[in-house]
């Protein structure tokens, strides 16, 4: 059972234990990346030189089939035999793997059939790779399973239902659909610049909280629900709590369940907090090839093989746009997905992003699928998050070795349009 934090004088106080708590990490975390300087780690991932990609494609390639095998591995193929001009990969390839882009995998899908792999120097197809908030969309489709359960009655539910405490506040109001949609209206700041985390929210919660789901649920708050979007981890934790309370086991469990096994994702752990709330909102551990298994789960609609993983209509549901998330030149954002690529991508594409670039981008009218994923050194104990989770999952390459690398610069257009472009010509 989670723990209720009331929202007064104790709410309060744990918000500002938590903020005391962010800088002092913080420090130690930037004290622990100075004294890392010069590490010869033997676990640390070598970036990638000129000619020292590993490509899966050329390694790997087997007879071509019509569909994945669901229960086996993935088919590989040549790109040729899809008709793709292989210049247009290796043009993505050669951006994604500069040397200031720490890109640690890449897996490209086709019609079921990966026609682009490689990996930097020290890692390949069974390496660990971080998803940070790429989580958030497999958070999203736990949730649409369990209403298909009949565990949750619907989107328009209100979050009294599990969070009772709730009841009789300004967050009375605030239903599950707000929640999908980063419209609760709860007062959140995202931030993660180490200048600037000491009212952080974010950093609060991963920097400070044995029990974040009890944290989330304490944030008060600042407007009407369904007024306002607002990019917000916390609200994601709250769907941990939701899938938690209607049906009596953790949404990591749920999700290993009803998706990972089912779709063939062999190797993930999903991270949880101390208190044993599974972190709904980033760190499902696992390879480029599984990733890319979930998006092509997506571009079929939630289908796999014969069954239907994820509901259709709820596939359906989640990427249509919040309106809340039109305003402002917002990116549309749906049930914990981005749905727009940018310009001069196809525009039925969407994505699920995460932290330090790791990328999973779906284009349905081109059967395609995309995945990216950064450097990242894995924590060789338990996916918890205890005391903290940035002491086991440093972001921002701020402590050598370990936690994961962003890229210095990044631009989706340059790495996907290329492909895109090679997939298009090829119809």
């Amino acid at each position: 059972m989670r723990d209720v934090v009331d929202g007064g004088t104790g709410q309060q106080e744990q918000r500002r234990r938590g903020r005391r708590a962010v800088g002092a990490v913080v420090v130690a975390l930037m004290l622990a990346a100075a004294c890392a300087g010069g590490s010869d780690d033997d676990d640390a991932v070598d970036e990638p030189a000129a000619g020292e990609i590993t490509n899966g494609a050329a390694r790997d390639a087997t007879t071509r089939e019509t569909a994945i095998d669901v229960a086996g591995e993935w088919t590989v193929a040549d790109p040729e035999d899809h008709g793709i001009d292989p210049a247009g990969l290796e043009e993505a390839r050669t951006y994604a793997f500069q040397d200031d882009r720490h890109t640690q995998g890449v897996v490209v899908v086709h019609e079921g059939e990966i026609v682009g792999e490689w990996y930097a120097e020290g890692a390949d197809a069974s390496s660990w790779t971080a998803s940070w908030s790429v989580a958030k969309s497999f958070a999203s489709a736990t949730v649409g399973i369990a209403i298909d359960q009949g565990a949750i009655p619907g989107v328009d539910e209100p979050m009294t239902t599990w969070f009772p405490e709730w009841e009789g506040t300004d967050k009375a109001g605030i239903t599950l659909r707000d929640v999908l949609q980063m419209s609760t209206g709860l007062d959140w700041d995202e931030e993660y610049d180490p200048a600037n985390v000491g009212d952080s929210e974010v950093a609060a919660m991963v920097l400070g909280q044995p029990d974040q789901l009890a944290y989330a649920a304490s944030i008060p708050a600042e407007v009407e629900p369904g007024t306002r979007w607002s990019y917000s981890s916390g609200d994601t934790m709250l769907l941990s709590g939701v899938v938690e309370e209607a049906t009596g086991e953790p949404l990591g469990q749920l999700a290993a369940e009803r998706i990972f096994e089912p779709i063939g994702m062999e190797q993930v752990e999903w991270w949880q907090d101390a208190e044993g709330h599974t972190l709904a909102y980033c760190c499902l551990d696992s390879t480029s090839r599984d990733l890319a298994r979930f998006g092509w789960l997506y571009q079929q609609g939630g289908r796999w093989g014969d069954d239907q993983v994820v509901p259709e209509d709820w596939v359906t549901d989640s990427l249509e746009p919040a309106e809340t998330s039109l305003a402002d030149d917002a990116t549309p954002y749906g049930y914990q997905w981005w749905l727009d690529l940018g310009d001069g991508l196809p525009e039925d594409g969407f994505a699920a992003l995460g932290h330090d670039g790791q990328f999973v981008y779906v284009i349905p009218s081109l059967d395609l699928v995309v995945v990216r994923n950064g450097t990242y050194v894995k924590d060789d104990g338990p996916p918890v998050a205890d005391p903290n989770l940035f002491e086991h999952y440093p972001p921002s390459g701020l402590v050598e070795g370990r936690g994961t690398v962003p890229p210095e610069s990044w631009d989706d257009a340059a790495f996907l349009g290329p492909i895109v472009e090679a997939v298009e010509a090829a119809r």
